[in-house]
């Protein structure tokens, strides 16, 4: 026994490349902890202090470029994390997002209840388990992230104590996120079954070496199909998008907004990871659905949006049409996944959530 403790070799940690992970978590940390040890801060000091640790996790995942355009693409931590583009883009995306989310939310929360460390506390946290899914390598580490990035919203959905709405909004996205979580996980479970492993990279070999001998099962279509439903939900495409207009609507306005951009964005870095890169050679089996998907989304929220007469219940239709417009990036990104010249739908996808 004390000879296998012996030649254990732990799993190669780069530090430099989880170093946005570990300035966002950090930061949280360190938030609550000047919350409880000291007293109450001048107005304005907890926005601050996210917007910094936002701006030092955008600039270290820039300063990773170089590695990445040098050395490609590699995985740390025994493979369960990707160090690519679509990490690093991704991950500045979520920090642009948390950084004008904190802005926004000083002037929100003044003079209220909630006028604490708590809240961007929480915004870090999902932000960690955003650039988490950007970066996932296994599909467990990617329902960790998930699961990071749901707990955090579902709290912020509900904060704001003073309204009913917020109470509502708040049960409303854990009861149906957490149907949509295990969704999720069952798909995983199914996949592991039909393949033998949750790391993508391994997954991805092991497909490539039966390419000409592929034939889909049942098991995987069924995880797979599993899975879409619960992205679907997360990314909020139709049909999957009943949850979107009252949870929009209840929820503090910077939280909204941070539910459609850092959200929206981590949500689809789970859509791209789990069918462009894990799974393309079933991709003739999930096109179909992401096109009916897309369709759905385009059509339902463009069409309900005119008819609100709020403005948050209209922006939540609009961000359902917005899904639906990624979508048919990412069904563009499907028709070349997996192949030597991936064409530009995986670049369009992270330029539409960057602008987005």
């Amino acid at each position: 026994m004390l000879q296998q403790f012996d030649t254990f070799v732990g799993p190669d940690v780069q530090w430099f490349a989880l170093s946005p992970m570990l300035t966002l978590l950090g930061g949280a940390l360190a938030l609550m902890l000047i919350g409880a040890l000291t007293p109450q801060w001048p107005k304005g000091l907890y926005s601050a202090f996210t917007a910094v640790i936002a701006v030092a996790t955008g600039v270290l995942a820039m300063f990773q470029w170089d590695d990445i355009s040098d050395e490609g693409t590699s995985t740390l931590v025994g493979g369960a994390i990707a160090f690519d583009t679509l990490s690093m883009f991704l991950t500045i995306t979520i920090a642009i997002g948390l950084l004008l989310v904190a802005l926004l939310t000083d002037d929100y929360l003044r003079g209220t209840p909630n006028d604490g460390p708590e809240i961007y506390a929480l915004y870090m946290v999902a932000a960690l388990g955003g650039v988490v899914m950007a970066s996932a390598n296994d599909f467990i580490v990617l329902f960790l992230g998930l699961e990071t990035l749901s707990l955090a919203l579902y709290v912020l959905a509900s904060s704001n104590r003073r309204s009913g709405q917020s109470a509502e909004a708040g049960i409303k996205y854990f009861v149906l996120g957490g149907f949509a979580s295990a969704f999720f996980l069952y798909g995983i479970a199914l996949v592991y079954g039909a393949t033998g492993t949750t790391n993508i990279s391994e997954m991805i070999a092991a497909l490539s070496a039966s390419v000409d001998v592929f034939h889909p099962d049942s098991l995987a279509l069924a995880g797979i199909g599993l899975m879409i439903v619960g992205l679907a939900f997360k990314v909020a495409a139709a049909p999957f998008h009943v949850w979107v207009p009252d949870v929009y609507q209840g929820s503090p306005t910077p939280v909204t907004a941070f539910m459609a951009s850092v959200g929206k964005a981590a949500a689809f870095a789970a859509v791209l990871r789990v069918l462009v890169i894990a799974l393309p050679f079933y991709r003739d089996d999930w096109r179909p659905i992401i096109w009916v998907l897309a369709l759905l989304s385009l059509l339902v929220g463009s069409s309900l949006a005119i008819v609100q007469n709020n403005v948050k219940r209209m922006l939540a239709y609009s961000s359902i049409s917005h899904a639906g417009f990624i979508l048919v990036g990412v069904e563009a990104a499907a028709h070349t996944a997996g192949e030597a010249n991936p064409g530009s739908g995986m670049p369009a996808v992270v330029m539409y959530l960057m602008l987005y």
